[in-house]
């Protein structure tokens, strides 16, 4: 298996987290499930939802691929969708997350 990735998160998200990266986990697989059935309003959502949310939680690398996602999505280049998709599913299931104490 792949090495893990890790990424620090403030521990008053920590009941948050595992329920954040299922559902994430959700959105790029619908975002693979989406794409040959051509269904690109499904696919721009969940690309949006996970561009929007990742960079929210504090990870950076979801963000900046579902971005990719989305110019891949304007240009109907299926096969940099679908490659995105699954570093992002990649991403999802490697991400390893540590808790840090809020600042204050």
């Amino acid at each position: 298996m792949s090495e893990h990735i890790t990424i620090s998160v403030d521990e008053s998200l920590s009941d948050l987290i595992p329920g954040f990266l299922e559902r994430k986990r959700a959105d790029v697989q619908s975002i693979l499930d989406a794409l040959p059935r051509h269904d690109y309003e499904r696919v721009r959502r969940a690309a949006h939802r996970l561009k929007g949310e990742g960079g929210a939680y504090g990870f950076d690398a979801m963000t900046e691929l579902a971005r990719v996602i989305e110019r891949a999505l304007a240009a109907h280049d299926d096969t940099a969708i679908k490659r995105h998709a699954e570093a992002l599913l990649n991403y999802v299931d490697r991400v390893k997350v540590v808790f840090h104490p809020a600042e204050e």
